[in-house]
């Protein structure tokens, strides 16, 4: 027992320079979902596109202008008729920052990741059906740095969901839950 902790301490110790460019994400949005198929034409799906979204990332900088990332995000539509849907999102992206100042950024990116789409109506017969699949997307922001450990991001995020098809014949439902598109704002913290 003690081996493995001077082993897991001295690896510890050893790989600590390279926690010094690592970062974490916190973020949140809003912006809509993007339906396709038969049955998006229903208020319900005209109803439920709009979308909150929260996430978290957490990554390298790899030199000032690039950087790469895992993330978890999740998000959720609005309610409408007890029916909603709630999208979940695991992956990797990088990011290129193209600095105006020393304090303020553009930056440019893109994702690839799994994803779970689920639509849930408790109307009687209560349904629950999901999918998953790939999902890619691609951001621009703007960020400025308050601090040398400290930034706030903004900016617009679009992710695609590949052969995101929700099917039910039970009730009808045939919906395709293409994409999103979602204003953001992260708070990030470097190490």
């Amino acid at each position: 027992m003690k081996k493995t902790l001077v082993i897991a301490g001295v690896t510890a110790m050893v790989s600590m320079p390279s926690y010094a460019n690592t970062y974490f994400a916190l973020g949140i949005g809003a912006g809509e979902y993007d339906y396709s198929g038969p049955s998006s034409s229903s208020q319900t799906f005209k109803q439920i596109n709009d979308m909150g979204s929260f996430g978290l990332k957490i990554g390298h900088y790899f030199n000032d202008s690039l950087r790469a990332y895992g993330y978890i995000r999740g998000s959720a539509s609005d309610s409408y008729n007890n029916a909603d849907i709630v999208t979940r999102e695991l992956g990797a992206g990088a990011d290129y920052l193209s600095y105006i100042t020393s304090q303020l950024y553009l930056l440019a990116g893109g994702n690839l990741g799994y994803q779970k789409t689920i639509l849930e109506d408790t109307n009687p017969p209560a349904t629950k059906d999901d999918n998953t699949g790939l999902s890619s997307g691609i951001n621009l922001g703007l960020g400025y740095n308050f601090t040398e450990n400290f930034a706030l991001e903004v900016g617009y995020r679009y992710s695609y969901y590949f052969s995101n098809d929700i099917k039910n014949s039970d009730i009808g439902l045939n919906v395709s839950v293409d994409s999103n598109y979602n204003a953001y704002l992260n708070a990030k913290f470097k190490f």
